[in-house]
């Protein structure tokens, strides 16, 4: 079984010569599925590495003779870059408001936040925090002072202070749940782990 970027790779690399290829040559050609063909095609379309001459008559454009030139070998997933356009970010979330707080230009300890930005509905408010501005540190955005506040107990060690240091903007950037990036409105873009 191929994998889901093998077949339209297949299909560039068949169609490689320039030449403007029917479905029944490709058919022929290829030990693939007619469906599977249809399928692979259209995404190469959709890269713009391809196009429908006419029905059933694919060819490569100009970008997919480069490609066939490069060596390109197509992978599965997203095909354009990401833009943020699918979701449009929440205004009174836990983690703006602590954003809110951190733009405002002093250094910064957790119960501080939670002092200010915590409305009483947040069952896992300290822990959120922490992952939010773990997350901002590793970007970027954060940078973790070397003295700590002394804390309230005796025992303690103190608490953690941090200080903003790339302000992009009035929305809190976005964790993608599940990658190592965060989405920055005010950017426009991914803004990778650093």
């Amino acid at each position: 079984m191929m994998l889901p970027g093998e077949i339209p790779t297949t299909i560039l690399y068949s169609l490689g010569d320039g030449a403007c290829r029917t479905m029944d040559e490709l058919d022929e050609a290829l030990d693939l599925s007619r469906h599977q063909i249809s399928k692979g095609a259209t995404k190469l379309i959709f890269r713009g590495l391809a196009e429908r001459v006419e029905a059933g008559c694919y060819r490569l454009t100009d970008a997919g003779k480069q490609a066939v030139r490069n060596g390109v070998q197509l992978t599965s997933g997203p095909i354009k870059p990401d833009r943020g356009k699918r979701r449009k970010p929440q205004r009174n979330t836990l983690r703006q408001r602590a954003w809110n707080i951190m733009r405002m230009g002093d250094a910064f300890t957790v119960p501080d936040l939670m002092m200010v930005v915590q409305t009483g509905g947040e069952k896992t408010a300290a822990n959120n925090l922490h992952r939010y501005i773990r997350a901002l540190t590793k970007h970027g955005y954060l940078l973790e002072m070397p003295r700590r506040m002394a804390g309230t107990k005796v025992t303690s060690n103190g608490y953690k202070r941090w200080k903003l240091l790339n302000d992009t903007g009035p929305i809190a950037p976005v964790l993608r749940p599940g990658s190592n990036v965060m989405f920055d409105h005010n950017l426009g873009e991914v803004v990778p782990c650093r």
